[in-house]
Parts: C-alpha cells; sequence; structure tokens
C-alpha cells in the first residue's frame, strides 16, 4: 500500500509541475540587422553635420579648442570602433599679442560596446580609447588632449543614438500585415511580446535580435492549389489575378530604388531583376507547369527577395544610398523577418498577401500617393526611362476596318504549316526588353547623313505596315512578303546598330541575329487564320507576333496593342530586345569564352528564356533546350554564309550560296 501512495504521489507531483501544453511557447528570433554602412552614415552625421567643416567640441577663445572630423565607425576584432580626427590647442595670448601654448593634430580610435535601450534607441558604450600622433605613434604629452577628449568627445559619443523604434514598428505592422485569418491572434500575441535581445557583431555590423515568444499550437493549413494536372481556364485566370498585384510591387520597388540608384551597375541588376522574376511564371502560363501548393507567391517572393536584398547591400557599401538609408535598411529587414518567421513557425501560416506587400513597398515610399499594387497593361513612360528606353514612336493610323475576314477561296495559308522535316517555330520563347541607348554612326554614313534620312525610314515603315497589314500570304506571294519582311528586319538592325554605339566587331552578329531569331520565333509571321478571321500570332505563354515578344515580361516597356497589329513596332521591340542582351549578356559570354561567335548564341539563349539562361547553350541542357539552340545556330550560320530564307520551309535555302 505505501508502495502504491509513493507512486500516486509522485505521479500527482509530476502533473503539477509539467506546464500546460496551451501555455508553452517557443522563443524565435527575427534578426534586426544594422549594416556597417548605416552604422557610419548615421554615427558621421551625428557628429559632423556640416561634412565640409571640423566639428568643434570645444571653443574657448581662439587658442583653446577640441576640433574633430573625418569619424568612422568600422567593425574590427568582432567589436565596433570610433575614429575620428582630432585638431587640439591649449595656449593663451602672451601680452594679449602672441599665442602661446600647445597645438596637437593626431587622432583617436575608441573600442565600443553596442546596446538597446528600454526606448528601442541603439547606444554605445566607450570601452577603451587610444590617442595617435599624425604619424600613428602615442603623444609625448597625451594627458592634456586625453582629458579634452573625455571631456569634449566621450560624452558626445555616448549621446549618440539611432532611433530603432520606427523599423520594430514597421516590422511589426508588416508582420500583421501578412498574417492569415485564422492565426491573426497568435501572430499578434507574439508580436506583442517583442524585446531586443543580445547583441551581435559581425563582419556586416551589428545584429539586433528581434525576440519574439511564439505560443505552441498545430500548424495552419496550407492553401491548396493543382499539384499535378496543369490549371484550367478558370484557375489560370485566379492564379493570374493573383500574380498582378506582385508584378506590380516589383516596378514599384525597383523604379523607387532606380531613382536613388543613379549607377548603371546597379541598374542593369534592378532590370535584369524584373525581368527574371516575369520570365519565371511563363512555364506557368504556358501550362508547361503548375504552381507549387501552398502560397502562390511564396517562392516568387524567396527568389526575388535574395537578389534585391544583395543589390541594397551591394548599393549601401559602395555610398549609393545616402538620403534616406533608413528606409532600405527598414525594407531590408521587414522581409528578412518575415521569412525568418515563417522559417521558424510555419504554424502561425504566414503568407505574402496584397496588404503585406503594400506595407512592404511604403516603407521605401512613405510619402507616395499612388497605390503600390496599381496594375494595368499601358506603357510605363518612367519605367522606360529609368532604363533608357527612347521614346515611344507615334503610332500608326488606326486601320479603317475590322479585321477582314479570309476570302472563302483562299488556300491554307502556308506559313501555317511546318514540314516534318523542320522543326516547329519556338513560340514558348518570350523576348527580353531592349534599353535604347545613345545614338551611334551606322557605318558608311555619317550622323549628318544618318539623320537626315531616318524620318524617311519611318515613313518608309509607314508604307511598309501598310501593306502587311494583316496579310497571311498565299504561297505564291511568299517572294513579295519574305522580301517586305527582310527589308523591315534589316531596317530594323540598322537602326539598333546606330542608336546603341555597337562595337563594329558585333555589327555584322547582329545583323545576322536580327532575321534569323525572327525565323525561328515566328517563322516571319505577324498574323495566323482562326476560322475565316485574321489574327495576331500569339504562343500559349502570351508571346506576341513576329518576335514573339511576351506581354507579361514586357509589361510597361510596350504597347500591347501596337505589338499585335504593327508589324514595324513588333519588329522593332523585338530589335531593340536582341541589342540590349547582345550588349548586356552576349559580349559578356563572348569575351569570357574568347569566341567572337558566341556572342550570337548568348543572345539568342537570353531572348528565348531570360537573362540567366545566356550561358544555357554552353552547358547542353534539356533536349528541348539543345534542340532549340542548335536550330538557332544552324539558321544564324546559314545566313551569314549567304543564304536565303525559305518561308515555305522556315528554313534557309542555301542554293548557290554554298
Amino acid at each position: 500500500m505505501m508502495g502504491r501512495g509513493l507512486a500516486l504521489i509522485c505521479t500527482m507531483i509530476c502533473l503539477l509541475a509539467a506546464p500546460a501544453r496551451a501555455a508553452a511557447a517557443d522563443s524565435i528570433e527575427l534578426p534586426l540587422t544594422l549594416r556597417t554602412a548605416l552604422l557610419q552614415h548615421s554615427i558621421a552625421r551625428y557628429l559632423n553635420p556640416q561634412l565640409d567643416q571640423p566639428a568643434v567640441l570645444y571653443q574657448e577663445g581662439p587658442y583653446r579648442f577640441l576640433h574633430s572630423d573625418q569619424p568612422r565607425l568600422s567593425i574590427r576584432g568582432g567589436q565596433p570602433h570610433f575614429s575620428s580626427r582630432i585638431y587640439a590647442s591649449l595656449g593663451f595670448s602672451l601680452l594679449g599679442k602672441w599665442p602661446v601654448g600647445l597645438k596637437w593634430v593626431g587622432s583617436i580610435d575608441m573600442s565600443l560596446t553596442p546596446y538597446v535601450d528600454e526606448k528601442w534607441q541603439l547606444r554605445y558604450h566607450i570601452v577603451d580609447s587610444i590617442i595617435y600622433d599624425k604619424d600613428g605613434t602615442k603623444p609625448m604629452m597625451s594627458s592634456l588632449v586625453w582629458n579634452l577628449v573625455k571631456r569634449y568627445l566621450h560624452p558626445r559619443l555616448e549621446n549618440f543614438s539611432l532611433d530603432l523604434k520606427p523599423p520594430q514598428q514597421e516590422i511589426i505592422a508588416f508582420l500583421k500585415a501578412c498574417a492569415s485569418p485564422d492565426e491573426i491572434n497568435q501572430v499578434e500575441s507574439a508580436l506583442r511580446s517583442m524585446l531586443a535581445g543580445r547583441l551581435r557583431v559581425d563582419a556586416n555590423g551589428i545584429v539586433v535580435p528581434l525576440m519574439l515568444a511564439v505560443p505552441d499550437s498545430a500548424p495552419a493549413a496550407e492553401m491548396a492549389l493543382p499539384a499535378e494536372a496543369p490549371l484550367d481556364a478558370v484557375e489560370m485566370e485566379n492564379f493570374q489575378k493573383v500574380l498582378e498585384p506582385w508584378d506590380a510591387f516589383m516596378v514599384f520597388v525597383i523604379k523607387s530604388a532606380g531613382a536613388d540608384l543613379v549607377d548603371t551597375k546597379m541598374r542593369e541588376q534592378l532590370f535584369d531583376l524584373l525581368i527574371s522574376s516575369r520570365y519565371q511564371l511563363l512555364p506557368i502560363l504556358s501550362g508547361e507547369t503548375t504552381p507549387e501548393p501552398g502560397d502562390p507567391l511564396r517562392t516568387l517572393f524567396v527568389d526575388a527577395w535574395h537578389q534585391l536584398r544583395v543589390i541594397i547591400e551591394e548599393a549601401e557599401e559602395r555610398g549609393l544610398i545616402q538620403a534616406q538609408p533608413l528606409r532600405y535598411m527598414t525594407f531590408v529587414n521587414a522581409g528578412d523577418a518575415l521569412l525568418a518567421l515563417d522559417a521558424a513557425a510555419p504554424r502561425l501560416g504566414m503568407q505574402i498577401t496584397t496588404d503585406g506587400l503594400r506595407r512592404l513597398a511604403r516603407t521605401l515610399e512613405p510619402t507616395a500617393t499612388t497605390d503600390p499594387l496599381y496594375f494595368d497593361w499601358e506603357v510605363d513612360p518612367a519605367l522606360r526611362e529609368l532604363f533608357h528606353f527612347a521614346p515611344e514612336p507615334a503610332p500608326e493610323p488606326v486601320p479603317e476596318t475590322a479585321p477582314e475576314p479570309l476570302p472563302e477561296s483562299a488556300p491554307e495559308p502556308a506559313l501555317e504549316q511546318t514540314p516534318a522535316s523542320a522543326p516547329e517555330p519556338v513560340l514558348e520563347s518570350a523576348p527580353e526588353p531592349v534599353p535604347e541607348t545613345a545614338p551611334q554612326s551606322l557605318p558608311p554614313l555619317s550622323q549628318l547623313l544618318w539623320d537626315f534620312l531616318l524620318p524617311m525610314v519611318y515613313a518608309d515603315e509607314v508604307r511598309i505596315s501598310r501593306s502587311l497589314d494583316r496579310w497571311i500570304p498565299r504561297p505564291e506571294e511568299l517572294d513579295a512578303y519574305r522580301q517586305q519582311i527582310g527589308q523591315l528586319l534589316q531596317s530594323a538592325a540598322d537602326e539598333e546598330i546606330k542608336r546603341s554605339k555597337l562595337d563594329p566587331r558585333y555589327v555584322e552578329i547582329f545583323q545576322h541575329l536580327v532575321p534569323a531569331t525572327a525565323l525561328i520565333e515566328s517563322c516571319w509571321r505577324q498574323f495566323v487564320a482562326e476560322g475565316d478571321q485574321v489574327t495576331f500570332l500569339r504562343s500559349p505563354a502570351g508571346s506576341i507576333g513576329l518576335m514573339q515578344i511576351n506581354q507579361h515580361v514586357w509589361r510597361g516597356f510596350y504597347n500591347l496593342e501596337r505589338l499585335r497589329w504593327e508589324v514595324p513596332y513588333n519588329v522593332r521591340a523585338g530589335a531593340q530586345i536582341l541589342m540590349l542582351y547582345l550588349t548586356q549578356y552576349g559580349i559578356t559570354v563572348a569575351d569570357k569564352n574568347h569566341e567572337i561567335k558566341y556572342a550570337a548564341r548568348a543572345t539568342y539563349s537570353a531572348y528565348n528564356a531570360g537573362p540567366r539562361a545566356a550561358r544555357r547553350f554552353l552547358k547542353g541542357g534539356s533536349s528541348r533546350e539543345k534542340r532549340i539552340d542548335d536550330r538557332f545556330w544552324t539558321i544564324y550560320q546559314g545566313l551569314e554564309a549567304g543564304g536565303t530564307v525559305d518561308l515555305s520551309t522556315c528554313d534557309i535555302a542555301m542554293g548557290e550560296a554554298l
């Protein structure tokens, strides 16, 4: 009996001592990273508001003072260090006329310990300080200077504070906006528990751990999306609606950052990010793949966020973000906090919501009056200007009649069919945009002659456009059609060569690249027959017309209706995109591999599958990708060797050219 009683007592003690599961909580850390560039900027502005003048720490007449300049905060040995140049004088005027005393110029180095106070202010304790002469040695009379420094500089530095309350509140608001309705109470409870943990110092700066107590609960149910079968029409429409605010967010953020980062390399990286993020969607939109189960924006956000973060951090390190560094710090840390919370506590069911994206975008532009998630298909002049696209050409006159039905007696258009021996035109490709850059002469014409002839070129394009309007050539019309399209492609190539200041070594390459791309993309077709109606050529992924300009990838850069119905406009857009990829990717690949002709292959690979595919042809890739790259190279070499485009086979006829 006594044994049973002891067992019962032990059991009761264990039950009473065990915490209730509902009350259990995990401690989760969200890192708030304060990079060295921000810390340096903040302390320099505090100590030297007028950067071109030394800071006056102490001044008593003309001969007694302590000044400092060149304040610098750095990380050495896992600890923040503050250094500054010091100008000191301790003297007096003899007989009111001659200065007598000590003048000293040197520097000071202080080791610091950072901390965050109860008001979320980052501050520093001074651990140690050392004074050096101009030559880097310790001064003989250091006590006099030391007393001045300790009396006037130490308190000044320890009074410094960086207000972390605004970014902390922005992060809280952003995370609330990303909480699912079912888990909002748990998320709010966790955020109310937020405390600053023990600070860490690493090579990048100071990390303030934001510590949360997250209640332990069952994982949130994930949003179900089809994982196997391609999306049907209704599901595809719903998916596209989900993507619209995401793309609008990317455009808003990239335009905001691009306006601040007035640097060619940074803007090229932003451009690459925008186009690559859009290109990721094409396999889903074309039905080749299906969205991953769960939050459809999560994968897109994670991929784009890491690239955007790298761009912003590089800009900070290079000193390109000077006006509002705290905004960028808040922006980056808010996104990082969402990913960290989602990874550490998936049971909270954090999502990439439209409210969350809107809130995050406004951390960069808090005074913006437009909705960061506004979406439309119109040309965005600010976006084109940011990436140095030329102004849009004037629209051509609208045709007086609607698309004409095909004559009943007309045979099936020859360009609609491709012989079994010829590969299908690659309609899945999604071209990439080409900013138009500063003018260049088109050899052998002088700049003056070209400027005189350019209006004639445009006038000729209008004439060609009217003659090509809704033209699906019959077999007997193929030669005339080929000549007009060939002339248009050559004109667009020459225009881009002039405009881009292209290296003369690549002029001939580009002149072959444009018609070769058009042939593999569309077999030089702009229009096709649907029943008894003429319409524009369109791929399942939304690539349009003769150059297969993808409407999703190039939203905001080009006029959608003009891409559909104006052949010269479509051709010019494709030539611009090819020039962009040649100068930004193709030439780079050619130079690194010491093979000039790789420029054409890399350019087309990027045109076909996006910037990240520029080196695809070097690796071989899947059988489909290799087949596309090999097919392009065969066409290109045929044109280079003097072959003629054969539109009945969508191939190159060599004839006597061999």
